[in-house]
């Protein structure tokens, strides 16, 4: 059985799926994409989550959204991991990414 995605036509196919008319952008449409792997594949979700906080790309809050899982488990993988964790939130933020992990989990 052959890949369902070419390599080789990989720019022909994106454009293919944004003109079909579901996305607006190869943009969108990679962003989506991602979001399907990483939901479907919750061991790499974590990886990714802890890899962006590492490089200092997203904050803890966004890390553990991403991670699916709530603030204080993160917090426990990264440490699990030896990656240091920085206090660079506000109260409200760390509110705020916790009531964006709860809506999360609802939606699951």
């Amino acid at each position: 059985m052959s890949n369902l995605v070419s390599l080789d036509l990989l720019e022909d196919e994106l454009s293919a799926v944004v003109r079909a008319g579901r996305y607006k952008s190869k943009r969108e449409l990679i962003g989506h994409a991602l979001e399907v792997l990483l939901m479907a594949n919750p061991h790499l979700r974590l990886k990714t989550a802890v890899e962006l906080y590492r490089r200092g790309k997203a904050t803890l809050s966004r890390c553990a959204e991403i991670a699916g899982l709530e603030f204080e488990a993160f917090k426990e993988q990264l440490a699990e991991k030896n990656v240091p964790i920085l206090v660079d939130e506000t109260p409200e933020e760390i509110q705020a990414g916790a009531e964006r992990i709860h809506k999360l989990w609802e939606r699951t």
